[in-house]
């Protein structure tokens, strides 16, 4: 069955209706607009994100995939290329989509977290728990999967292995070409205040967002261009989708009230 079949944006109402029917699972990517470089579009966490969750609903049969969200919490707020939004809105839009959600009949709901940290964790984790406490759709927040030795090419924001992912869904946003390890020199837009970002967010979380903008420097792997080969890609790519639809499918068949997905 081809990925397609999985989209919300490619259903009509019946078809909605149906898919909820025969597996009431929404798969929600949470991927930023943020640098990664020269060498990787800033849609990098949306693409991998989407891509993830729909080659998952392939592989479990059913699911419907949400666009991805780019309405997400910090982040590298002020480095070019990046739009990032205060945790309480991000709170405040999880909640209202948790809500919607429900609405419609899902039972079952993975937050796939393509852009991740601690300040996205909360911002979609929290609403989730408060939702979880008053309905009996089940909430999962996830962040990427373990990686074994022969699949781990490097890891860590706009490294190897998020190239990689990128590269398996959307080759055409992969510039291995422009690569210089040596470009460490961080690119900032003028003007943005750490106070700013942090409205709505844990008091100790506060200070890491201060840090990521203070940061002048970045370092890069020196190889990571002759790591990233299709072939690479395609093993973590195959590996990271495999490991998430068996978790999901375990996940569902263990939640309280299940009756079978």
């Amino acid at each position: 069955m081809a990925e397609s079949v999985y989209h919300w944006t490619k259903m009509s109402p019946s078809d909605l209706d149906a898919a909820i029917a025969r597996m009431p699972l929404a798969l929600v990517p949470a991927g930023s607009l943020e640098w990664h470089g020269e060498h990787l579009a800033c849609g990098c966490d949306h693409l991998r994100g989407e891509g993830i969750c729909a080659a998952v609903a392939e592989r479990l049969g059913g699911g419907v995939v949400l666009p991805s969200l780019w309405v997400t919490a910090p982040g590298f707020c002020n480095w070019r290329g990046s739009l990032f939004f205060t945790p309480a809105l991000v709170k405040r839009v999880a909640a209202e989509l948790y809500a919607e959600l429900d609405k419609c009949g899902f039972r079952y709901v993975l937050v796939l977290l393509a852009h991740a940290g601690a300040m996205q964790s909360e911002s979609f984790g929290e609403p989730a728990d408060a939702h979880m406490a008053r309905s009996e759709m089940q909430i999962l927040i996830r962040v990427g999967v373990p990686l074994p030795d022969e699949v781990d090419i490097g890891g860590g924001h706009a490294q190897a292995n998020e190239a990689a992912e990128l590269l398996a869904v959307a080759p055409d946003a992969v510039f291995l070409d422009r690569y210089d390890p040596a470009n460490t020199r961080i690119a900032k837009y003028e003007g943005c205040h750490p106070e700013h970002y942090c409205r709505g967010l844990s008091e100790e979380l506060h200070d890491p967002v201060r840090a990521f903008m203070a940061r002048e420097h970045f370092r890069w792997q020196a190889d990571l261009a002759e790591r990233v080969t299709p072939e690479a890609a395609r093993r973590l790519f195959e590996h990271v989708c495999d490991q998430l639809a068996r978790e999901l499918a375990e996940w569902m068949a263990k939640s309280p009230g299940n009756a079978g997905p």
